[in-house]
């Protein structure tokens, strides 16, 4: 009897022992449960540190430990790290890290070792993945206090590299540009040069031109032999001629003045005009009918107003209409050549209407009574000023890296954040400190 009572009493012990332990350990697992750091806190930290050991790490950094991690982390890699549990799983660190860099919002890279030292990942901004994997691996082996310190070094290291190298590509970038902007200014200038000593050389052919026909004017004024002071002299004759007279010195006087192609379009106006008066004075003194005011010839302006039109095509061109002085229509309708305009171009001549552009304002100051680019356009098809007229000639007639993008399963993570595949093994673990 007094046998069993003694078993009885050490069932009994036994059990309460195991109770004990029991109740021992989930009182244990409850407090750790506790401590356990959520990604909020972890952040707050971070936020005006650079180092955060979480509770489950435990106390593995003395305070100097502590300050010479942060002293290695503060350089321009602005590096932010967290010790974690010896138990943390790669598939838990990375959420970890996207969601504390989320909160955090500032820091170029986040690491995460666990407290043995053993493990590490890191995901960053200014390192590729690959970069954090070979700063991992460079610094695998040390303990905790020298991984990472050792880290920091590397990464700063290679953060000034990055920025020598950003340096460096700017100044080549710097001197390609420059040296483009002064191929592209040598080139305009080259280019301005040419283009104004081509305009310069159009501007002596075109002027030479129109002092041709303010010559001829002028000697056919001349030829006149008209004596203004005779009080015989018909009052409509003398009107005519003083107006031929005038356009003539107003012709003169602008083709010395000109400096432009465009100036010559008031000088070929006034030549027109004293043609015009220069033939009726000439008919009034031979007793013939005054002409009809009609649009200069078109094969030579210099032959005064045309008297028909005619149908007429440029060699390989279309025909078309264009008035025309006697002598000229009759040798178009008789299959001849007319008597055409050559012009200085190039040190030849050539006709007119295929001397460039400088002689647009020439023609039209002629033709400008008449209609002008309306009349002209319609003469001047397939030939060079034709082809210049759409675009006109001027003168009168014609005249920093957003943080929401993290993800935790390795790789690329969008928002410019690059998550290496650092030496944290995979799966297993359970829930990590509530992240």
């Amino acid at each position: 009897m007094s046998s069993d009572l003694r078993s009885t009493r050490t069932v009994r012990r036994g059990a309460a022992v195991i109770i004990a332990a029991v109740v021992l350990a989930l009182l244990g697992f409850g407090a750790s449960a506790a401590r356990a750091d959520d990604a909020t806190q972890i952040a707050k930290a971070l936020t005006g540190s650079r180092l955060y050991v979480t509770t489950e790490a435990g106390n593995v950094l003395s305070a100097s430990d502590r300050a010479e991690i942060t002293n290695a982390l503060k350089g321009d890699a602005d590096i932010r790290a967290v010790v974690v549990s010896d138990r943390a799983t790669g598939a838990q660190v990375g959420p970890m890290l996207k969601q504390v860099a989320n909160r955090v919002d500032k820091g170029e890279t986040y690491v995460a070792i666990t407290a043995d030292g053993r493990r590490m990942n890191g995901i960053s901004k200014s390192l590729s993945s690959k970069e954090i994997n070979q700063l991992v691996t460079r610094t695998d082996g040390a303990p905790l206090k020298e991984r990472l310190v050792r880290f920091g070094d590397l990464a700063e290291k290679k953060a000034d590299d990055q920025a020598r190298s950003s340096m460096i590509g700017m100044y080549v970038t710097l001197g390609v540009v420059v040296v483009l902007i002064a191929a592209a200014a040598g080139a305009f200038l080259v280019v301005r040069r040419r283009n104004r000593e081509r305009e310069a050389r159009q501007m002596a052919d075109l002027k030479k031109g129109v002092e041709e026909d303010v010559t001829v004017l002028g000697e056919d004024i001349a030829r006149l032999d008209l004596d203004v002071m005779d009080k015989g002299l018909d009052p409509d004759t003398r009107a005519d001629y003083e107006r031929a007279m005038n356009s003539y010195d107003d012709a003169k006087t602008a083709t010395e003045r000109a400096a432009r192609p465009e100036d010559m379009q008031s000088v070929t106006t006034a030549l027109e005009d004293g043609r015009y008066y220069m033939t009726a004075t000439r008919a009034r003194l031979a007793g013939d009918p005054v002409p009809e005011r009609r649009a200069p010839c078109f094969f030579n302006p210099q032959h005064g107003p045309s008297v028909q039109d005619v149908t007429w095509a440029p060699p390989g061109g279309v025909a078309r209409s264009v008035p025309a002085c006697a002598a000229d229509a009759e040798a178009v309708l008789q299959g001849a050549d007319p008597d055409v305009r050559m012009v200085p171009y190039a040190g030849g001549r050539r006709p007119y209407w295929n001397a460039g552009p400088a002689y647009g304002p020439y023609a039209g100051g002629y033709y400008a009574p008449y209609g002008g680019l309306d009349l002209l356009s319609g003469m001047m098809i397939g030939t060079m000023l034709g082809s210049m007229m759409g675009g006109g000639w001027g003168g009168g007639d014609i005249g920093g890296g957003d943080l929401s993008g993290f993800g935790g399963d390795g790789g690329d993570i969008g928002g410019g954040w690059d998550f290496g595949g650092g030496d944290f093994g995979g799966g297993g673990g359970g829930d990590f400190g509530g992240f």
